[in-house]
């Protein structure tokens, strides 16, 4: 079969209405509730070079938990900045990330909430991408005369942008960034991959090799907070787009204009978009500043052995393709011809790019197998937050399912997996605070009330689930919302179902223990 990226102008763009949806759950007591008014803060680029910040006093909003915050203070005190660091959460909350920074010279720290204070006497605020449009505190920060920065914004500005590619989308960046690297890696060429994937590509700069290539994964909230007219890069790939994250946009069109901002002019020649054939960056979608490379099958095969015929900058390549567990289904086909095509514009080989794909183990809570108890097969997929990868998650599965699904609304459409779950042999069962709503969605859509449960945590959901299943059965954990009414993040909601599984397995083997050496 054949699969192919080729190159395309074509004019126009479209989007497609939501029909079935979960609002957003309201929570006044938290920055993170449903969209509320947004301070108009313009981002600024920096007005220094990397080489130009002793003395610079920058107050760091938001320091975060998952490595990026801490790593960006590291290089700010590095080049001579005076750093302060304000955070929403408490102490105990980041107490990890509070470790990182031990031995550090800060000026100043709040936690707990923000301080109009906090501003006194700085140069720059750096915008965390998780701080909401809604915060009160932007309004401040917007109505100072300190100059309002973001990280990505200081990433691009300063890393060599010609040897750099962004990667976005709904679905599959993560997946198609790290893969990408890989084959650029796989070719011998030096590689860092980074982004939203956590930690700040900031320390790259210290690095002597020119020739690194970039390969970096951009939010929507990183993508609109980009500043007008500043650095872009000169590769850019949109996996795919569909509703998504609508508690922080205020509606479909902010977010796909929030991807949209990374197609903005490129300074120099050679500018790529890497763009998907259907949906609102589809065969309509026009960008006159960009070649544009369509990257999707052939419309008529399924996805299995075959080709993938890749635009590279010398005209197409062909490179083997074989689905593996890492890289299964439509999703897995689309991520390594989005990988291959992105790879092949930084110089990857051919040969590179195809060891790549063979080898390729994929990343934990993306339809991560996590082996078999009793027959039944145990599946996480914590990182489907939306219901388009919760769809293709059980699209996959060819077996009876029992689907663990639930959190919190993000404000999707759910009509097309509603519509899926009624025709798949499958249980569900819902937990988290959508569980009625989806619940409700799910029966409205065509399930019985007897393929459906509901539960208020993932626990009492998966040992319900466990104890419905049989042998040739899966039991999958593919949310399709996010993780916020309980965990901190979808990877510690993974973490805990790995936890369960564990337990569950732990369990079985003192029985079968048991039963060897009793009476």
């Amino acid at each position: 079969m054949l699969y192919r990226s080729v190159s395309v102008i074509v004019p126009g763009a479209s989007v497609l209405p939501a029909l079935l949806m979960i609002l957003p759950d309201e929570n006044p007591m938290t920055e993170t509730s449903a969209v509320a008014e947004s301070w108009d803060l313009q981002f600024q680029p920096p007005d220094r070079t990397s080489d130009q910040l002793s003395g610079l006093r920058v107050l760091v909003l938001g320091l975060g938990s998952h490595g990026g915050g801490t790593d960006l203070i590291r290089f700010l005190i590095s080049r001579g900045a005076q750093v302060s660091v304000s955070d929403q959460s408490s102490e105990q909350e980041l107490a990890d990330s509070l470790q990182q920074l031990r031995g550090l010279n800060l000026c100043r720290t709040t936690f707990g909430g923000h301080q109009r204070e906090d501003l006194t006497g700085c140069d720059w605020v750096v915008v965390n991408p998780a701080i909401p449009p809604s915060s009160s505190f932007l309004r401040q920060v917007a109505d100072s005369d300190v100059r309002a920065v973001t990280e990505m914004g200081l990433v691009l500005s300063w890393l060599p942008s010609q040897h750099l590619a962004a990667i976005t989308g709904t679905n599959g960046k993560s997946t198609t960034c790290v893969l990408a690297s890989q084959m650029v890696k796989e070719s011998g060429i030096p590689v860092t991959a980074g982004g939203n994937l956590g930690g700040s590509l900031l320390q790259e700069l210290d690095r002597p090799e020119q020739e690194r290539r970039f390969v970096v994964e951009i939010s929507s909230f990183q993508a609109q907070r980009l500043e007008q007219g500043g650095s872009r890069p000169r590769i850019v790939s949109i996996t795919n787009l569909s509703p998504d994250h609508l508690d922080w946009h205020s509606d479909q069109q902010q977010y796909q204009n929030a991807k949209s901002r990374l197609l903005e002019p490129y300074r120099q020649d050679g500018a790529v978009a890497i763009l998907p054939t259907t949906g609102p960056f589809g065969r309509d979608y026009c960008c006159p500043h960009r070649e544009i490379i369509r990257c999707g099958n052939d419309g008529e095969s399924q996805p299995g052995d075959g080709v993938l015929q890749v635009q590279s900058p010398a005209g197409e390549i062909s490179i083997p393709y074989r689905p593996t567990a890492a890289l299964g289904g439509t999703a897995g086909l689309e991520n390594a011809l989005h990988a291959a095509t992105v790879a092949a514009h930084l110089g990857a080989t051919v040969e590179g790019i195809a060891q790549a794909i063979e080898t390729f183990e994929g990343l934990p809570h993306r339809y991560q197998n996590l082996g078999e108890l009793n027959g039944i097969r145990f599946i996480n997929d914590s990182k489907a937050t939306s219901p388009e990868s919760a769809a293709a998650a059980l699209e996959r599965i060819d077996t009876p399912v029992h689907w663990l699904c639930g959190g919190k609304s993000k404000g999707s459409d759910l009509t097309a997996l509603v519509n899926l779950a009624s025709k798949r042999s499958l249980q569900a069962y819902c937990f988290g605070s959508v569980r009625e709503k989806l619940g409700d969605a799910l029966l409205q859509g065509g399930l019985t009330d007897g393929h459906l449960q509901r539960h208020e945590t993932l626990e009492l959901a998966f040992n319900s689930a466990v104890e419905g299943a049989r042998p040739g059965d899966a039991v999958l954990l593919s949310p399709a919302f996010a993780s916020f009414d309980q965990y901190s993040s979808f990877e510690k909601r993974g973490e805990h179902f790995q936890q369960l599984v564990a337990k569950r397995s732990g369990s079985h083997q003192q029985d079968c223990h048991g039963d060897e050496t009793g009476p």
